[in-house]
Order: structure tokens, then C-alpha cells, then sequence
């Protein structure tokens, strides 16, 4: 029997021995040829369920579509791929008859298919209707390298549980204790549940988006006893329905996506929200799926759990249409791998919020992103975003493009339940300017960074500890330096008998580089220190971290004022800096360990302030010997320096010899003339050797 169309099967009046028929096309000569069986699964009702794919000739037989390879070609569907026609029907056709015929799933083509979103008349959606529905019978989408262009807006590839059957709420009735495996359900939902049924738990409320919760997870029904329900797994922590003023503190029972791999495809168009978005799903794999100018990220993912992402992209590249949200964004998920991501033109590369956690590897982040007048984002980039108690870890990430944006952003604003970022491996950063912030605590292991051409590496994974003790005293205004690098860690312990602030007995801590004046720890918007409490300084490149760029590798500056007459110097009151550096690994000279050390803790310094200080006029060529009273003062202490505002105007310090309760300063006038200094403030610094060392 010759070939003929799909199109003209009615007008074939086909042998009853023909089993297989060969076309050779759909609806033109050439596209979307095939071959079709008559069996026991072609019929009537399979015709009318999918008369795409299954037709019935003048002699009233019936032939269906055969795989090719297992799978359904969806130009045997209709799809053109001209980039005309929306061959979103036919490969939601295609899919629809492979899961009907048992088939492997639908094949495309490594080409551009138009594909817009589906209409209310095929399936009815709240809002945001997407291009295709994840199925759960499918266990792979293998889309074949193709491309999925669209032109009006909406979702890409959704999972939805509301979208295959409703999800039934099943609130609980009682508290639950950690540990437990029963809940009870409010009287009579025990009825919609049977023993094999999934369902989620939600139990808690983060306070910013009623929403999402703290504590879900699935599992698996074991028994139902009127209302009392025992799941295969404990409950983690104690819950109170009372406590919850929303809806999560109930059983969801859903369909779950599960054991699904995705994989070779590109999502692209106008005003398009997301590309794959997955509500409920467990043990999931993405694989080389991209995005271009897609808004919200080419991955969206809730409450999944053991979800692997490799070798995905998205490329925000238009500049009137940048991408508003992240590449890759999370919300109530755990066991997350990101492989190699890649995103640029983008605002972030990923997001993760409401408890979610995701491990990075090997992450990569152009930062491209324009304003509709061509200008760069600015501190609108977050590359690494981390909110409400989420955390995310990521070993090896390289930057580049725009600087100026921010690395990590780990606040909503919500007190307490701010996210946690680790950076291991080797954070590389390459701009033209300095990033806005980089935030030093994060990173563990090195800090590869290139600005204007200029390299520079630290190791953070070897930091140097440095030390030291102020013991305070009244009217000090004393300065201390520390060793040069960035500094990664800070801790201030200010003792608990010490009032702190512009009032007070401490009135100023700071903390900067030899030529920058850096931040009051005590007072001001810093306001870090509290009485008798470990303050953890956060150390972002730029402030106190000391990387901003003209500083990072001058000696650390502390600056330590105290009020006069505050009641200091018999209180024994302190105040102690402990810091953890990273140095360059490729510079020419290295700080010994001695060095170190011997600038640290070995000594207490302490300052001795007098305010106005009226030296007595000196004669020519004559000497002069000034007993000024230190009552804490000892035969022992070390002079380290003595100063006069404004300099010693022609006379010079011959001696300072510290004494039982005072210092001893010996001055001498070379001149041939008399010298009368004006009043100046004179303070004396010294230190004793702390017991041990």
C-alpha cells in the first residue's frame, strides 16, 4: 500500500491484514511521518481521547501512533517548530498519549518550538497558567535539547499537587510531643485517610509570610484510628496548634512528585515567571535545563526534598527585561545539590528563604544585570541570598562582571531569623571595582580576587589569631596597632562592670586601619558593645573588615577613649579585642610569628591623660624634670610613648622612667633661648608584662 498523510486516513479504505501503516506526514508531505499499528489499545474511546494520534479508516479501522524508540514524537502531535504556530497543544498531546499507551514518554527535536501557556479551555488555573504540567506517572522528561519560546507570560514546566487532584487539609486537633509518630486530626477527617496514603505535615509559621513553615515533611500513612493517625516517622519538634494562629498546623494529603528526572531544555521568552517550578517533591534531578530573560529563575523550588541540580543556567540578557528574582530559588527544602550553576543578567544566582537549605558546588555568576538606561544594578545584586533561617553552602564560586553589588545578604529584617551562608573552597571575584561587601565570616577556605587588573589571594583557612587586653583607666585616648590583612573574625569582651556610650565610662572603641579613622564599636549605629557579653563583630570588606580596597593592608587600628573622672582606675575594668586575619599568600615579606605575638596580648597597655598640662619654662641649655603622679603606676611598667599636642615645641624628651605611682620625665632645652610651651594635653602611654608571659 502506498504512503499517504495522517490527515487522509478517513478517506483509506485499509486491508483487514494491514496491521502497521507508514505515513509519510501529519498534514504535509515530510513532517511528522510515522508509523501506525492497528491493535487491541486503537479504538474508539482512544481515538477520542487523543485524535492527535490515533484515526480510523473509511472501513472503520482504527490505528494509533507507535513510539519511536519508546518514546512519542511530537510532530506526529502537529508541532511545526516554525516558530509560528503554538505547539503547545500538541506536545501536551503527545505527552497525554504516551502516559495513556504506556510509552516512555515524547520526543523533540534540538530545535526551537513556540510554546505559550495553557488556556482555560484545556485546564483551569487560579493564576499564572503554565506552558506544561510535570506528570507524576512520567519518570523522565527528556526534552531532546530543544527550545520552548513564548510570548505571553506565565509559568514554564509546573508541579503543582491541585493541579492532578485537590489537595485535602486535615487540621490537627491536639499538641504533638517531639519524638511522636501519632497526631490527631480534627472529629471525622480520620475518614480521608487509608494506610499507603501520603501526606506533608505543616506545623509552625515563620512570623514574615504565614505561608511557610518551619517544620514539614513527608511521609507515609501506617494506621488510622478514627481520627489518630500514626505516620512512618517521628514528628522533630514539640507543636501546639494553639501556638499557630494561620492554617499550618495540619496533614496535607497531596500527590507528591517523585523519583522524576527533567532534562535538555531551554525556556525563553517575554515576561515569562519561572521555568521549572516544583511545589512538593521528593528525590527529583534537573539536567542541562536553561533559561533566557526568565524573571523568577529557571529553578523554583517548595517543599522538595533531595532535589539535584546540574548544569543548569539562566542568562537575563535583555536590558529592558532583566530578570527580577533569582536564577535559582528555594523556599522549605532540604537536601538540595546544586552542580555547576550558571547565571548572568540575573539579580542573584541563588535564593534561599523560609528554613531552606542548598549545598553549591562550583557556582558561577556574570554580573551583568542593566537598569533600563543600560547602568549597572548597583547593590541591587545579592548574589548568594540567604533569609529566614535558610542556608546555603558553597564550595567554589567565581564572580565577574560588575562589581559594586553584594556577595551575601543573610537579613529580611526579621530579628532572628536571619540565613547562614559558607563560602569553601575558592571564592573568585574579578571586576573592575570593588564589590559593595564581602562578607569575611562566611568565607573558609581562599579569597582569589582581581580589581582593576590587580590580583590579590588570601587564605582563610589559616588565620592569624591576634590579641589584646585594654585595661582602662580614666581620660585615656589610646591608640594600638595590629597586624596588616584582612580581618576575617572580630570579638570584643567588654567586662561587666563597664558603662559604655557617649556618657559613659567607655566612650569610643574603634576599630579601623592605620589610615582610616574605622567604626565606634561603642557608640554611634555600630553600637556593638554590651557589658559582660562577647560581641561577634561582623567583618564585611569595606568596614571594619579592612578590605576596603585603599586600606586592606595597612596595620589594624584600635582606638580605646575613655571619660575623665569616670571612677576607672581602681575598678579594674577592661575592655579585650580578640581578631583572626587572612593574609596575602603571594607577598614578598611575611609577619613572623614572634612579630605577631609580641604586638599582641604580651602586654597591657594602659594610658595616663593630662588635659592642659602647663610645663614650667625652661632655660636655655637647661634641664627639667617633671614628677607627674600615676597612682597605678609601677617600678616595672614600660613607657612606650609620651606625647604633647601640638609637639614639643623646640625642647627634647631626654628620660621617662616609670616610678611606685608616678612617671619621671626628664626634658632639655638645647636653644640659646628660654622656652615657655603653652598648655597641652600630655598623656603618657605605657604597659606591664602580663603574669605568664
Amino acid at each position: 500500500m502506498p504512503d499517504f498523510l495522517f490527515a487522509e486516513f478517513s478517506g483509506q479504505n485499509i486491508n483487514s491484514s494491514t496491521k502497521i501503516v507508514q505515513t509519510n506526514g501529519r498534514d504535509v508531505v515530510g513532517q511528522g511521518a510515522g508509523l501506525y499499528v492497528a491493535d487491541a489499545q486503537a479504538n474508539a474511546a482512544l481515538m477520542a481521547a487523543h485524535p492527535r494520534l490515533v484515526a480510523r479508516s473509511s472501513n472503520n479501522r482504527y490505528f494509533r501512533a507507535l513510539p519511536d524508540g519508546g518514546r512519542i514524537p511530537v510532530e506526529l502531535a502537529g508541532a511545526k517548530a516554525d516558530g509560528v504556530t503554538d505547539d503547545g497543544p500538541a506536545i501536551r498531546a503527545a505527552a497525554n498519549y504516551a502516559r495513556a499507551i504506556g510509552a516512555q514518554g515524547i520526543r523533540l527535536a534540538p530545535v526551537r518550538y513556540r510554546v505559550e501557556k495553557i488556556p482555560p479551555s484545556e485546564q483551569v488555573f487560579s493564576t499564572n497558567p503554565p506552558i506544561q504540567l510535570i506528570s507524576t506517572d512520567a519518570g523522565i522528561d527528556d526534552y531532546g535539547g530543544a527550545q520552548f519560546t513564548r510570548q505571553s507570560g506565565g509559568r514554564g514546566l509546573v508541579h503543582d499537587p491541585a493541579t492532578p487532584g485537590t489537595i485535602i487539609e486535615l487540621p490537627l486537633a491536639a499538641s504533638v510531643t517531639a519524638g511522636s509518630r501519632e497526631v490527631q486530626l480534627q472529629a471525622g477527617l480520620g475518614a480521608q485517610l487509608i494506610v499507603g496514603d501520603w501526606v506533608m505535615w505543616q506545623l509552625g509559621e515563620f512570623p514574615y509570610d504565614p505561608a511557610e513553615t518551619p517544620n514539614w515533611d513527608f511521609a507515609r500513612v501506617e494506621a488510622v484510628t478514627g481520627d489518630l493517625v500514626r505516620l512512618d516517622k517521628p514528628v522533630p519538634l514539640t507543636f501546639s496548634p494553639a501556638s499557630v494562629a494561620g492554617a499550618n498546623k495540619r496533614l496535607r494529603k497531596l500527590r507528591i512528585l517523585r523519583d522524576h528526572v527533567i532534562r535538555d531544555l531551554t525556556l525563553s521568552g517575554t515576561d515569562v515567571e519561572d521555568g521549572i517550578s516544583l511545589y512538593a517533591a521528593q528525590r527529583v534531578t534537573i539536567e542541562r535545563v536553561g533559561g533566557v530573560n526568565v524573571g523568577a529563575g529557571t529553578v523554583v523550588a517548595q517543599y522538595c526534598d533531595g532535589l539535584t541540580i546540574n548544569d543548569c543556567w539562566q542568562d537575563g540578557w535583555w536590558s529592558g527585561q532583566t530578570s527580577f528574582g533569582a536564577a535559582f530559588a528555594f523556599a522549605e527544602t532540604r537536601n538540595c545539590l546544586l552542580n555547576r550553576p550558571r547565571a548572568r543578567g540575573t539579580i542573584s544566582l541563588i535564593k534561599a528563604e523560609a528554613g531552606a537549605e542548598v549545598t553549591v558546588i562550583d557556582g558561577n555568576f556574570e554580573n551583568t544585570a542593566l537598569n533600563a538606561s543600560g547602568q549597572s544594578r548597583g547593590t541591587d545584586v545579592v548574589v548568594i541570598n540567604v533569609l529566614g533561617s535558610a542556608s546555603v553552602t558553597v564550595h567554589d564560586l567565581t564572580v565577574t562582571g560588575f562589581g559594586g553589588y553584594r556577595l551575601i545578604e543573610t537579613s529580611n529584617g526579621q530579628a532572628g531569623y536571619e540565613g547562614v551562608a559558607l563560602l569553601s573552597g575558592t571564592t573568585r571575584l574579578e571586576h573592575p571595582s570593588a564589590p559593595f561587601s564581602i562578607p569575611l565570616s562566611a568565607i573558609t577556605g581562599t579569597l582569589d580576587l582581581t580589581i582593576a587588573g590587580t590580583r590579590e589571594i588570601y587564605n582563610f583557612a589559616r588565620l592569624r589569631h591576634w590579641r589584646r587586653r585594654f585595661v582602662l583607666r580614666d581620660g585615656e585616648y589610646l591608640y594600638a596597632y595590629g597586624p596588616p590583612g584582612i580581618l576575617a573574625k572580630a570579638r570584643v569582651y567588654a567586662s561587666s562592670g563597664l558603662t559604655i556610650g557617649a556618657s559613659s565610662q567607655l566612650t569610643g572603641f574603634w576599630l579601623g586601619r592605620q589610615s582610616d579613622n574605622g567604626t565606634n564599636l561603642a557608640d554611634g549605629p555600630a553600637a556593638q558593645l554590651q557589658p559582660g557579653v562577647d560581641a561577634h563583630v561582623p567583618c564585611f570588606a569595606g568596614t571594619v573588615g579592612g578590605a576596603s580596597w585603599t586600606y586592606r593592608n595597612e596595620p589594624l587600628a584600635i582606638l580605646c577613649t575613655t571619660a575623665a573622672a569616670a571612677g576607672l582606675n581602681t575598678a579594674n575594668e577592661f575592655v579585650e579585642f580578640e581578631g583572626w586575619f587572612a593574609q596575602q599568600q603571594d607577598l614578598d615579606t611575611v609577619i613572623s610569628e614572634a612579630a605577631m605575638r609580641s604586638g599582641g596580648d604580651g602586654r597591657d597597655p594602659l594610658e595616663a591623660l593630662f588635659p592642659a598640662y602647663d610645663l614650667p619654662a625652661i632655660g636655655a641649655g637647661a634641664t627639667l624634670a617633671v614628677l607627674l603622679p600615676i597612682p597605678d603606676m609601677v617600678a616595672d611598667d614600660f613607657i612606650d610613648a609620651v606625647r604633647i599636642t601640638g609637639g614639643l615645641g623646640g625642647l627634647e624628651l631626654r628620660g621617662a622612667e616609670a616610678q611606685v605611682g608616678a612617671a619621671r620625665l626628664t626634658f632639655v632645652n638645647p636653644t640659646a633661648a628660654p622656652i615657655d610651651r603653652a598648655a597641652a594635653d600630655l598623656a603618657v602611654a605605657f604597659s606591664r608584662a602580663i603574669v605568664g608571659r
